[in-house]
């Protein structure tokens, strides 16, 4: 098929809109049958070229945009969805399911592409894109911890505070259990209270709030987050974890940092990489221990605790 209908602004090919200018709906399938289309909900297509092009999360995003384009914009988007929808973080891969809201005569299934939710409320904190309708942050980061382990949990709720504005600990997290028991959460409150009261929005990144859990869970005394280091009247650095009266300093190295390093022009990963040196070598001759940890490190918690445990700050 030579397509010449082209997508919508948001990147799709709707078979009810397609038709009126042109190919018909089994043209449109058989196109999706030998790959030039692909089908992302009944009617909904979009081409393999624009899908290549995006990113995970924009990849779930138009999932949702083509679910709502089939089923209309009464459509409550729910859990992993209205995570990606409101830019939050979330633990795991983007799903290829899209998550909503149903009846909880309909129950909670999955079918057809979706994962639905069953609730008997679909008009508590929820906000009104036009397109569809999504779960607010604080809903959503509520019935994520209720469902996910307290990780997945905790880097959800720290990415809705830090969205929303409540930096450090305790800040809006009581927000996030007032919304639990409005939607009556019994399976899983105790981790939803413990997710919140941990939550921090200053965790700056899905890394740093699996790093806060895993120091705690080693019994690392609480950290100061994101912390300016000033030795005199010269600033030294801005770092992820401080703990000052130990002149100890922790940094995740995620590459969301690095990615948003080389965001300005010119900068290449080598220049980044020697700012990231020189950085550290100001720190270390100031007087502080800088300790640096990568993903795999948040995943061998034994070996980090012999890290911690040389710098003191375990047992």
């Amino acid at each position: 098929m030579n397509l010449t209908t082209p997508l919508n602004p948001q990147g799709l090919l709707v078979a009810r809109d397609a038709v009126s200018l042109g190919p018909d709906a089994r043209s449109l399938q058989r196109s999706a049958a030998r790959g030039e289309l692909l089908r992302l909900a009944r009617g909904v297509y979009t081409t393999p070229d624009h899908w290549a092009a995006l990113a995970r999360r924009e990849q779930h995003i138009l999932r949702c945009r083509a679910a709502a384009a089939r089923l209309g914009p009464s459509l409550v988007l729910a859990g992993p969805s209205a995570a990606a929808v409101l830019g939050l973080d979330l633990a795991t891969p983007w799903p290829d399911s899209v998550c909503a809201l149903s009846t909880p005569a309909d129950g909670t299934r999955r079918r057809g592409g979706m994962a639905w939710w069953a609730h008997p409320s679909h008009d508590l904190h929820v906000r009104d894109l036009g397109w569809a309708r999504v779960t607010d942050p604080f809903r959503t980061a509520a019935e994520i911890a209720a469902r996910t382990p307290f990780v997945a949990g905790l880097i959800c709720a720290d990415s809705a505070l830090r969205q929303l504005g409540h930096r450090g600990p305790g800040q809006g997290g009581e927000r996030i259990q007032q919304i639990a028991r409005e939607l009556r959460i019994h399976r899983g409150a105790r981790r939803v209270e413990r997710i919140a009261v941990f939550a921090d929005g200053d965790s700056e990144s899905a890394g740093e709030s699996w790093t806060r859990a895993v120091l705690a869970h080693l019994g690392a005394p609480p950290p100061q987050l994101q912390v300016d280091i000033v030795d005199g009247a010269l600033w030294l650095a801005r770092v992820d974890f401080c703990w000052p009266e130990r002149r100890i300093v922790l940094e995740f190295d995620g590459e969301k940092k690095y990615r948003a390093a080389l965001r300005a022009p010119g900068r290449s990963v080598e220049d980044v990489v020697i700012e990231e040196k020189k950085r550290e070598d100001r720190l270390r001759a100031a007087g502080w221990t800088v300790v640096r940890l990568v993903w795999d490190d948040l995943r061998a918690p034994e070996r980090l605790r012999a890290v911690l445990r040389r710098v003191g700050l375990v047992s």
